[in-house]
């Protein structure tokens, strides 16, 4: 039996939330243990301060670069399509490279504006990792643009497994965070190593400045909208570490500051997943939103508000009793979980209709500067985590708005009413509860 396109890509929707699923899994579980590890609060911040400069010097054309290729790559004939692997190789390889050379010039300034300190250890250290590893990011897109889950999971299983292994065993050795360092680096050598094989494998070595500029067009307000969104994440964690001045106190909140990692995982998986199809079968691809993300709804609500009637309890057992604060700021943030369930993003990015998307992300981050610069004189890093949530929440519903009058399409083509309506009352509810 023929299975059909859509049919098909459940199975690779389902790899691309198990690969994110696992990304987000290490990510915690290097924090937890870390935090159970013999290291002290300080280094255990400039180690969160290191991987917050990261995310801040390239998560806006890292996921730009990889949203724009989902509706550029069904259009082309498949040569066109094996030249596009090499041609996005350069321009990533390029833009890290460019982001390295920065770093190594700017160090002591970077630093200073990006979390207030002078200097970090490892800094150098850490550059050399993001020269090699970032341009690995495209890997899993490569396989999902060429529906190979079996390949996705494999990535993401040797990449994620070795990433905790490298950072954990020197730590609990008694070698301290110089020696993970070094065994991150020599981790994004062995995963460009995996990257060029895929290109040596799939892609076709020529230049098409033409196929570039086609992505770039997609790419560049892509790239504003993810900047002028990542700048939530940016502004909260700049506003912590000017505020309170103390690195102690940004690692409690980047800690608390965290969604659930099954909840960015699912989604984010099922959103890119689904960006081709839009682009292909757009009333069908919507459908498909609306009666798979119903299983969504089922799984992610329920968790959350367990985890957040919960949160004060588990939190100091799972982290220690110095981060028992974070627990509050983590309640906040499965607050975030009513704005991802509504997929609107994903078809205005299907339908290349990056520019609203950008329009909207300018109101979105104004919205959370404004709101994060008054309350936390009132509720501290609680309020700042307030902020974006509601931030969040109102640029869906700008989205929906968008959607609905001017391309006609209602919400219920896309959400479940009913059962959305009813999970984040519950959810509001529960949170309310922990305010007692």
């Amino acid at each position: 039996m023929q299975i059909g396109p859509l049919s098909f890509q459940l199975t690779v929707v389902k790899s691309m939330q198990l690969f994110q699923i696992m990304r987000q899994g290490a990510v915690i579980l290097v924090s937890v243990l870390l935090a159970k590890s013999t290291l002290l609060q300080g280094e255990i911040g400039h180690f969160e301060m290191l991987l917050f400069i990261g995310f801040s010097l390239s998560f806006f054309w890292i996921n730009s670069l990889m949203q724009a290729l989902l509706p550029l790559y069904p259009e082309l004939e498949e040569k066109d399509q094996r030249a596009l692997f090499f041609n996005i190789y350069l321009l990533i390889g390029g833009l890290s490279l460019s982001l390295f050379l920065l770093m190594q010039m700017t160090s002591g300034h970077l630093t200073q504006s990006l979390v207030g300190e002078k200097e970090l250890p490892y800094f150098n250290l850490f550059s050399w990792y993001l020269l090699f590893n970032l341009p690995t990011y495209i890997v899993e897109y490569f396989y999902l643009l060429q529906k190979r889950p079996g390949k996705i999971v494999a990535f993401g299983f040797f990449s994620f497994t070795l990433h905790v292994l490298v950072i954990l065993i020197p730590v609990f050795m008694g070698y301290g965070l110089l020696y993970s360092f070094y065994g991150l680096v020599l981790l994004a050598i062995a995963k460009h190593i995996w990257t060029l094989l895929f290109l040596a494998n799939n892609a076709w070595f020529t230049f098409r400045p033409d196929l570039l500029q086609r992505h770039l067009v997609l790419m560049f307000p892509l790239m504003l909208f993810t900047l002028l969104s990542g700048l939530t994440t940016i502004f909260d964690n700049w506003l912590v570490g000017w505020f309170y001045e103390e690195e102690a106190l940004f690692a409690v909140f980047r800690f608390g500051a965290k969604e659930l990692p099954l909840v960015t995982a699912m989604t984010g998986a099922f959103s890119a997943a689904l960006i081709p199809e839009i682009a292909s079968d757009t009333k069908a691809a919507m459908a498909m939103i609306k009666q798979k993300s119903i299983k969504l709804f089922h799984l992610l609500f329920p968790i959350s508000a367990f985890l957040l009637l919960t949160s004060s309890y588990w939190f100091p057992v799972v982290f220690n009793e110095a981060f028992a604060a974070s627990a509050a700021i983590f309640n906040v943030y499965l607050l975030v979980l009513i704005s991802r369930m509504i997929f609107t993003h994903t078809i205005l990015i299907g339908l290349k209709k990056t520019d609203i998307v950008l329009y909207i992300s300018i109101l979105e981050v104004t919205l959370n500067i404004l709101l994060s610069l008054w309350w936390i004189n009132l509720w501290g890093m609680e309020g700042i985590a307030l902020a974006t949530a509601v931030a969040f929440t109102v640029e869906k519903i700008l989205t929906m708005l968008y959607l609905f009058y001017w391309k006609g399409i209602r919400p219920k083509e896309y959400l479940h009413w009913n059962w959305f309506l009813c999970y984040s009352l519950i959810l509001f509810i529960c949170f309310l509860y922990t305010l007692q």
